[in-house]
């Protein structure tokens, strides 16, 4: 399948990241919220950005308009400071980890100038670390890693969390861009040990990819209702078994949609790596012991589900531990500006089957020791 231009359809960009559907009990999401009546919740996977970067992105070559423009300009919560402090008083989020839009990748001919590619990391990281350092009671902020090549990506990696203080790194993962095992990312994993620092991961797979040979665009938003699932799942399919984890140990990746796939299908993986390692007598392709599912429990999550889904995340909680996931709701990425995604994320950690000291530690300790301010 050949790789397409990213993202060249303009008039499906508003879908990108942003969903009508509501797939919780939304009737009933307010009442089941119970202990997000507290007002300490630590929303550890946000996203925020500004008209800057689009406006950017544009006059250096990219796509005109850019495929996000229209999504950003209608999401007040998204690019404006008050609204989102307004949005986070409402639902009783006491600090928002803003992680960066859009991914530079969506833009083809700049990701592929490195120059123009630093350009880019460094206009949207000096906004948001400028965002953070105004208020730094309410928000932590993330660098978009610029993943052109890797000597641009380790510069503004450590100017970010060195000299802007920021919180992290984010990068993306799909079939159009690097896989997260290439040898231009080994760098990053070992910087972000080095430095502590959490990596954030996220799904990138555009529409203009297709679901079959000899199509055009994917259908029926498969691309991103479920092929985002897949490809997160995948990633992290490839980070384990290329060693990531045991080269580097104490690494911190923060996978987005409750583990994707993984805690649904860990069984499923591991009697199918056992069953054709038995039957064919060829090993998997990688020096990492066994049983190989345990390796996915190093990875965190967070708790975004597009809906009121406490059963989602007791089966993450239970697969990956209660100390590795974290409040996320993906604000303000849905229809209302973020109203929907927080309330609903409120209500599934609510309605987990956890102990009020396990609630507290997704709610919010979690968050601090991984932010450093426990």
């Amino acid at each position: 399948m050949k790789r397409r231009i990213f993202l060249q359809k303009t008039g499906i960009a508003a879908a990108m990241l942003a969903s009508p559907l509501s797939f919780g009990r939304e009737a009933n999401a307010e009442e089941k919220v119970g202990s997000a009546s507290r007002s300490d919740i630590i929303d550890f996977y946000s996203h925020f950005s500004s008209m800057r970067v689009i406006d950017y992105l544009e006059s250096a070559g990219g796509p005109r308009p850019h495929v996000f423009r229209s999504l950003f300009a209608n999401t007040p919560t998204l690019i404006n400071v008050e609204k989102r402090l307004e949005l986070m008083d409402a639902y009783g989020i006491a600090r928002s980890v803003l992680v960066p839009l859009p991914w530079i990748e969506t833009a083809p001919e700049v990701h592929a100038d490195p120059e123009k590619c630093l350009q880019t990391a460094r206009i949207l990281n000096d906004t948001l670390a400028e965002i953070a350092a105004r208020r730094p009671d309410r928000f932590s902020a993330v660098a978009l890693l610029p993943t052109t090549n890797k000597d641009i990506l380790a510069e503004e990696f450590q100017r970010s969390v060195k000299e802007l203080n920021m919180v992290g790194g984010f990068f993306v993962i799909g079939p159009t861009v690097k896989p997260p095992d290439h040898r231009d990312y080994e760098e990053m994993y070992k910087m972000a040990v080095e430095m502590d620092v959490p990596l954030w991961m996220h799904p990138s797979r555009p529409p203009t990819y297709p679901d079959y040979e000899g199509e055009d665009m994917s259908r029926y938003q498969i691309w991103q209702s479920l092929a985002w699932i897949q490809d997160s799942s995948t990633a992290m399919v490839r980070i384990v078994f290329s060693g990531v984890y045991d080269r580097h140990p104490d690494l911190k990746i923060i996978t987005h949609h409750h583990g994707a796939m993984i805690p649904l299908f860990a069984q499923r993986m591991q009697y199918g790596w056992d069953y054709f390692e038995q039957n064919t007598g060829r090993e998997q392709p990688t020096d990492i012991s066994k049983p190989y599912i345990d390796h996915f429990r190093k990875f965190y999550c967070d708790t975004a589900t597009q809906g009121v889904s406490p059963q989602l995340l007791d089966m993450a909680c239970s697969f990956f531990g209660e100390d590795r996931m974290l409040f996320g709701s993906d604000a303000p990425m849905d229809a209302t500006s973020g109203k929907a995604s927080i309330r609903d994320a409120i209500a599934s950690v609510s309605n987990m089957s956890v102990s009020e000291s396990d609630r507290d530690m997704i709610f919010r300790t979690n968050a601090q020791r991984l932010l450093k301010l426990a």
